[in-house]
């Protein structure tokens, strides 16, 4: 229950910071439209290919043009890459335990062209490339540099509960000292976004597992790696859907208000 409760944080967290996002390039919505569709969005990573991921955005964002809400979710997808990169540095760092030299060196040279990409010019060049290459309007709008570091670094903040998450179930089945902490929440973070990328597992199905299989166990046993791999896999599926289900509702709840409302008055 702990851990259901951190996940179901941590989202709740990245809501707020996709809320952001969007307005800082013109999207705006009502909150509970927006929730509904980021949670139910969180699902939508489980269809092949991550289709379900931004049409259910996109429909939340009625009048916009549907290229800036995809461009949205891509800087969502970038950031969120480069603050999983940065705290699995942190934690290799600070780590207690040896890891493997190949494993700092892969983060540091995955975050750095990452962070060269929020670049703004580099940025709007790349992302207006391929919009002539499939035939759309271009975009002129884009975050400053200064705010898309900013937003890496918040995107830090649901790491760090998702790691929580992850620290609750290892703690259940095995002591482990609070020491850890920072090498589970950088192992978890990035295995996730892992997932995320690989568009061939939906929801990251066995992406993240086998990373998970890869570092937990230099420090704990590899039957409580396991075990805990699917566990959280089950926790976090669970979190997903009550959030999904409550969003959708809230959604409905108002809607039924504001019809009851016109029926009054007429």
């Amino acid at each position: 229950m702990l851990s259901l409760f951190f996940v179901m944080s941590a989202y709740v967290v990245r809501f707020f910071i996709w809320t952001r996002l969007t307005s800082s390039i013109g999207l705006t919505t009502p909150m509970i439209k927006a929730g509904r569709a980021y949670f139910l969005s969180l699902l939508g990573r489980y269809v092949p290919g991550k289709v379900g991921l931004a049409l259910v955005r996109i429909e939340a964002y009625t009048g916009y043009s549907k290229i800036k809400v995809v461009m949205a979710t891509g800087m969502e997808l970038i950031a969120a890459i480069a603050a999983a990169l940065v705290l699995a540095l942190i934690g290799l760092a600070f780590s207690p335990v040896s890891f493997p030299s190949y494993l700092r060196w892969t983060a540091l040279i995955m975050v750095i062209p990452i962070f060269v990409v929020l670049y703004p010019p580099i940025l709007k060049s790349l992302t207006n490339w391929f919009l002539r290459l499939v035939k759309k309007e271009e975009l002129d709008r884009f975050p400053r540099f200064r705010d898309n570091l900013t937003l890496v670094g918040l995107y830090t903040l649901p790491g760090f509960l998702h790691g929580l998450g992850l620290f609750s179930v290892l703690n259940s089945l095995y002591t482990l000292s609070f020491k850890h902490y920072l090498t589970i929440t950088g192992s978890y973070y990035a295995a996730s976004l892992a997932g995320l990328v690989a568009l061939f597992a939906p929801g990251g199905l066995g992406v993240r597992e086998a990373i998970l299989f890869l570092v937990l166990p230099f420090l704990v046993p590899k039957e409580i790696a396991i075990a805990s791999a699917v566990v959280i896999r089950l926790v976090t599926i669970v979190g997903e859907i009550i959030l999904a289900g409550g969003a959708i509702i809230l959604a409905r709840n108002k809607n039924w208000k504001i019809t009851i409302k016109k029926q009054n008055n007429l």
